[in-house]
């Protein structure tokens, strides 16, 4: 089957045909399994290495105690730490793919190789006789067996090819693994039967028994360090030669061993003649090896038969997972606990832009092009791991078709026994949904602009206009004053005239009293109009007199008691604001007047450095709150909009049947003070 990206792969209705999700499940545990058994086996090791180490600096009276470990000399013991090292940071870079740690891997077993080669030399010297032995030329401690030289050369090339693979698909590790345990198993064989030649290889020096099994310790470490190679992974899949591989292999060994040591025993006591021992050995041999082989391929038959009722079931799950995965455009994949990828349906594929063979057991760092963005997504699987919960992620990844965002449901993946195994993930590409998002954020930022733009320029308009209005309000105000007053002025110094030339009769008299009072009406109103549309005092004597003269009128035009608080120096804001303070007063006391049937009245000025601030409190009903929110009371929304020209707010507060109270905040602005002054 090709892939949209053309390259062949095993599609998920072959992989889901031969094996189960359960399958999966167990076969990456057991992987996982093995390479944690790897690097315990590895810690162990080093910890054994230290121990002689440490044991070779204890005083003579202990050395006693651990005669069997200081049989492994210090140099020994340095190569096994070395080692062991290399072998536990090539196990932890399986998951990490660190290339400073495959560094350090490689200078350790560089190490290691020059160890083995250098008491190789040295101890072929001495084995050859190049070297005297005697009392007087005692062997140097740097002597170590030949065999456990050449075991440290053979650990050496292992880690070194660990992961090197030949053109046919075999990894050389492998069966330099083998060859270092049966190298191990020549003096082990040895100690079981007491054969001396088997211990000390024609050398002066025994190999020691704890040497031997570190060494087979190490060889079974580095096979189960890389258990997906192709040896290994005969034993380790969970296909039926495998399983029955790792049934038959620990039973047929354990049984010919007891056996053979069963015979060694019978001959050395004289029960077995020397000349029936081959033929015994053969005979019970091959009946192990029968009932063995006989009870596996029963065992085996029933259980192919279990396989086959359950292959039926089987093909029916894997017909709709397949519907599903192969036919769906969104992405869907699955990691084991390494975060390596173990599936990725072809929508994945093709947003990697890349072929199975490329993808699977790959890290996140091989598939995707942005190291920070692999990371991520490693830690986002950790997290859902850890926390054995699903979440939804959104991500913005760079891949080859350009900038991609998913919304992503991770969930963690449950094995049989509960444990997690990794995680499963179902992406959608969102990237359009983002861009109509993002556009219309940005037309909404621009909306947002063009409204704080127009109501900038209404708010100036408005300003622009009450000025206008102002002025208009002055022009009228002076001719008024100027032409108004002294016409009123001419015409009352004319009837007094009239009045003189007057008959002294009563009616007369009683007009006159109606003129003149008519006069002083004309005056008074012409005045009152005058000082509304622009007051003298707020020009002449600035804001403080103008607010009191204000409170003066209302209180002898509507009899509330009125009382002002204001500063003691002289009130400095520019001329522009304090026109506005003095027309917003105007507007809460005619609101005092016409609705809170208030008794008293407190007027608050407040200057200081950088705001003025202007409250009214009565006593009256109260402003009720619907009234105090709605935009059409335009006596309140025209104190916020003079009040927000300004830079400044308004504060209302009011509790029914006990009063208001209304401050109006304003920033003084220096450079608009100085300029009108000037």
């Amino acid at each position: 089957m090709q892939n949209k990206n053309g390259g062949a792969r095993p599609p998920s209705a072959d992989m889901q045909g031969n094996a189960s999700a359960e399958y999966f499940a167990a076969s990456h545990s057991h992987y996982s399994s093995m390479i944690t058994l790897a690097m315990g086996l590895a810690m162990a090791v080093i910890l054994f290495g230290v121990v002689v180490v440490v044991a070779g600096f204890l005083q003579e009276e202990y050395r006693h105690l651990l005669a069997d470990l200081l049989a492994v000399g210090e140099v020994t013991a340095a190569g096994f730490i070395l080692g062991a090292c290399a072998l536990y940071l090539r196990c932890v870079n399986v998951s990490v793919r660190s290339a400073r740690i495959d560094g350090l891997v490689k200078l350790l077993s560089a190490l290691l190789l020059a160890l083995g080669l250098a008491t190789l030399v040295h101890g072929g010297l001495y084995g050859l006789g190049w070297l005297p032995v005697d009392q007087a030329h005692p062997i140097s401690p740097l002597v170590i067996p030949p065999l456990l030289s050449i075991g440290f050369v053979l650990m050496a090339a292992i880690l070194l090819l660990h992961d090197w693979r030949l053109l046919g698909g075999y990894y050389p590790s492998e069966y330099l693994s083998f060859a270092l345990i049966g190298l191990a198993a020549i003096p082990l064989v040895g100690y079981i039967y007491g054969v001396a030649q088997f211990t000390y290889l024609d050398f002066y020096l025994p190999v020691p028994l704890l040497s031997a099994m570190v060494f087979a310790l190490m060889g079974a470490a580095l096979l189960m360090a890389r258990p997906g190679h192709p040896v290994m992974a005969v034993i380790m899949r969970m296909a039926p030669g495998g399983q029955m591989l790792r049934r038959l292999l620990p039973q047929t060994l354990f049984l010919l061993l007891a056996f053979s040591l069963l015979l060694n025993w019978g001959m050395t006591n004289g029960w077995i003649v020397p000349e029936l021992l081959l033929p015994t050995l053969t005979l019970i041999n091959g009946v192990i090896i029968l009932f063995i082989f006989w009870g596996s391929a029963s065992r085996l038959d029933s259980e192919y038969g279990e396989r086959t009722r359950n292959a039926q079931k089987l093909a029916e799950t894997s017909a709709l997972l397949n519907a599903v995965s192969e036919s769906t455009s969104d992405p869907i994949f699955v990691k084991n606990r390494q975060g390596l990828m173990i599936f990725a349906n072809p929508a994945t594929l093709h947003k990697l832009g890349k072929t199975w063979e490329e993808t699977m057991y790959r890290s996140s760092r091989e598939l995707f092009m942005v190291e920070e963005e692999a990371d991520r997504v490693d830690r986002d699987d950790r997290r859902v791991m850890a926390s054995g919960k699903p979440e939804k992620l959104e991500q913005t990844m760079h891949l080859p078709e350009g900038v991609v965002t998913f919304q992503t449901a991770k969930v963690p993946w449950f094995g049989k026994d509960g444990s997690v195994q990794g995680v499963i993930g179902i992406s959608t590409d969102i990237t359009e949904r983002k861009q109509a998002e993002d556009v219309l954020r940005q037309r909404e930022s621009q909306l947002e602009k063009t409204v704080v733009q127009r109501t900038a320029l209404l708010r100036e308009l408005t300003n622009h206009l009450e000025t206008v209005r102002e002025e208009e309000k002055r022009a009228i105000a002076r001719e008024l004053h100027d032409n108004m007053g002294a016409s009123l002025t001419a015409l009352s110094m004319h009837l007094e005239g009239v009045y003189q030339v007057l008959p002294p009769d009563e009616k007369w008299t009683d007009r006159k009293g109606r003129m003149q009072g008519l006069m002083k009406s004309l005056v008074a109103t012409t005045r009152r109009i005058q000082t509304e549309l622009r007051p003298n005092t707020l020009d002449l004597f600035g804001l403080k007199a103008a607010i009191s003269e204000q409170l003066d009128e209302l209180h002898e035009r509507t009899g509330v008691a009125c009382h002002a608080s204001l500063p003691d120096e002289d009130v400095t804001v520019g001329h522009q604001m304090e026109i506005a303070i003095y027309r917003m007063l105007q507007e809460m006391l005619n609101n005092v007047t016409k609705h809170a049937k208030a008794s008293k009245v407190d007027v608050i000025l407040d200057v200081d450095e950088d705001h003025v601030a202007l409250t009214v409190r009565d006593d009256g009903v109260g402003i009720p709150e619907e009234r105090r929110d709605n935009h059409k009371t335009y006596g309140l929304r025209g104190l916020r909009e003079r009040a927000t020209y300004f830079g400044g707010k308004v504060d209302i507060r009011s509790t029914p049947g006990k009063g208001a109270l209304i401050t109006i905040s304003l920033p003084i602005q220096p450079d608009m003070a100085a300029t009108e002054e000037s």
